[in-house]
């Protein structure tokens, strides 16, 4: 990219499947401005959920960035055509067409020509790494999941759909927590201190009336209940903290099934001898560092040299990194890094571990 005579306002954007963050920067590394779409799901005007796979999902997920787009700028106090640049890192870029009929919705939505558009989780991965020329890796858990993987040639296999059910984030924890219970209280498992946990957090007062409401209905006049799985699988690692042999179990067993994601793609990708640093990203990852302990264990018995991290910063700042990349091709420069980093504190985009 041409030298920057500035100012050069970009807007970086990462969608997931539930929640939506925007935050403008300059090309000094001062961000501005910063809005997000929880008051739209939060109020009920937008149901992520029962829309997400019909065919106005896109849609959907316009009318949600928008209204986080419209919230940063009137926090930085610019419009949307002082915005040279958007980095996008957004769920819904997959398939190869979708990248083309992705910039095609921004443009329409946001009025700006200038787009970059990557698969959500690549963002999550410049949030935790530099990836321009390294062997770098992500697995994103959020209310779904991805996992990525980028050599220093510039290959990169992104697993996208074909990351399966049961590892799919903490909807794919909470389903794990719920279905542990129901075969504790059947005798097809052992008991587990799940049933306590979960019993504690929705309130009911057995098993049998919990699983009465979503499988039937309390009586005849009430509705069954689904649950929102993804918000019990902090669950998981209470159990796992009190040693409770369900959920080491299932924990151990769902880090060595996701650290084979890594190792198959390093192996296509001709990387297993180098050292590669694979970063974690997403609601999950952010329950302390034992994720981080049990992957980089079970990758260093099938790679050469693994480093796993947790991600410093939430990943729509690794979308305002991957525009700078661009920007300053020779290296971002040390005061506009400084500058970054700070303005990231402020508008709280560090990541707290649990």
């Amino acid at each position: 990219m041409a030298k920057i005579t500035g100012p050069h306002y970009t807007m970086g954007i990462d969608q997931g499947g539930t929640k939506t963050d925007v935050v403008i920067a300059d090309e000094a590394g001062n961000i501005t401005g910063y809005g997000n779409d929880r008051d739209l799901t939060a109020s009920g005007k937008i149901d992520p959920y029962p829309v997400y796979y019909k065919k106005d999902r896109r849609i959907v997920r316009m009318v949600r960035l928008r209204h986080a787009a419209e919230k940063a700028l009137a926090k930085a106090g610019l419009k949307f055509s002082d915005i040279q640049s958007v980095s996008a890192s957004c769920t819904g870029a997959d398939w190869e067409y979708e990248y083309d009929l992705g910039i095609s919705n921004l443009r329409k939505t946001l009025g700006i020509d200038q787009i970059s558009l990557y698969n959500d989780c690549i963002g999550a991965m410049r949030g935790g790494t530099e990836i321009e020329g390294r062997d770098c890796a992500i697995i994103c858990l959020g209310t779904g999941a991805n996992c990525a993987v980028k050599n220093r040639e510039g290959s990169e296999i992104i697993y996208a759909y074909y990351l399966k059910d049961i590892h799919q984030g903490a909807g794919a924890i909470g389903r794990f927590i719920f279905n542990a219970v129901y075969d504790a209280q059947a005798g097809l498992e052992p008991e587990t201190l799940l049933t306590k946990l979960l019993l504690e957090e929705t309130g009911y007062s057995s098993v049998d009336d919990l699983y009465m409401h979503i499988t039937a209905g309390r009586n005849e006049n009430e509705d069954q209940w689904e649950p929102a799985y993804q918000n019990y699988s902090h669950l998981l690692f209470k159990a796992v903290k009190a040693g409770d042999d369900t959920a080491v179990n299932y924990l151990d067993k769902f880090c060595r099934e996701l650290a084979r994601y890594v190792t198959v793609a390093a192996r296509k990708l001709a990387m297993q001898d180098r050292e590669i640093t694979v970063v974690l990203s997403g609601g999950v990852a952010k329950n302390g560092n034992l994720m981080q302990e049990l992957l980089e264990k079970q990758l260093k018995e099938d790679l050469g040299s693994v480093r796993c991290i947790n991600a410093p910063m939430e990943p729509v700042a690794g979308a305002i990194l991957l525009a700078y990349d661009r920007f300053y091709p020779g290296g971002i420069p040390v005061d506009v890094r400084r500058l970054f980093e700070q303005s990231c504190k402020k508008y709280n985009l560090y990541r707290l571990l649990v």
